[in-house]
């Protein structure tokens, strides 16, 4: 008998959780506008880390509000359309940020920003938000996936989106959408 490993839901922040976050980073530095910035792009187009540190300045068309999404070698690259939403804050980013760099979202030297610095900015604006949650770039594009979903029940836009070959990689989301289900029968007080 073969048995098989349940996988573990991943981390996905409620909301509010995600509004509170965006609230930490504090846009009058050049550091805090970008790091506001690459969270807002993180949590409403459902970028990777390496996509975010490999963002070049001609894959951002504000005028055309689209984002081109170069990827490796075997994986397909895909055009996003930018949200209204974060159009402003992109704009003032593209204003601020060091001028002539390879990067979209650069050191206050124009470096390439590191994934683990990625990684290290999320959960320490995390922590200062009182997400009591683990949480990492990833949890913001799990975010992302979980909330497209919720509010549009479209499985194959939201696999383009993410860039997955598969539709099977993408259904975990409709798992973590359905998760409301799951809160509201926990309420429920039975009839008899």
């Amino acid at each position: 008998m073969r048995f098989t490993r349940r996988k573990k839901l991943p981390t996905v922040l409620e909301v509010e959780e995600a509004r509170r976050l965006v609230k930490i980073p504090n846009k009058r530095y050049p550091t805090g506008l970008r790091n506001l910035c690459i969270l807002k792009v993180m949590l409403n187009m459902g970028l990777r880390v390496s996509e975010i540190t490999n963002l070049k300045p001609g894959h951002i068309s504000i005028t055309n509000r689209k984002l081109r999404v170069v990827c490796g070698k075997y994986q397909r690259d895909r055009d996003l359309i930018i949200p209204e939403g974060i159009l402003d804050i992109l704009k003032e980013w593209k204003k601020r940020k060091p001028k002539n760099t390879k990067y979209f979202f650069t050191t206050l030297k124009g470096g390439k920003i590191s994934e683990r610095y990625l990684c290290a900015m999320v959960k320490r604006y995390g922590r200062r938000a009182k997400i009591d949650k683990i949480i990492s770039p990833h949890t913001l594009r799990h975010t992302f996936a979980t909330e497209f979903y919720r509010q549009t029940k479209d499985i194959e836009t939201l696999r383009m989106l993410l860039g997955h070959s598969l539709t099977s990689t993408t259904s975990i989301y409709i798992t973590l959408a359905n998760i409301d289900v799951e809160k509201a029968m926990n309420i429920f007080i039975p009839i008899v």
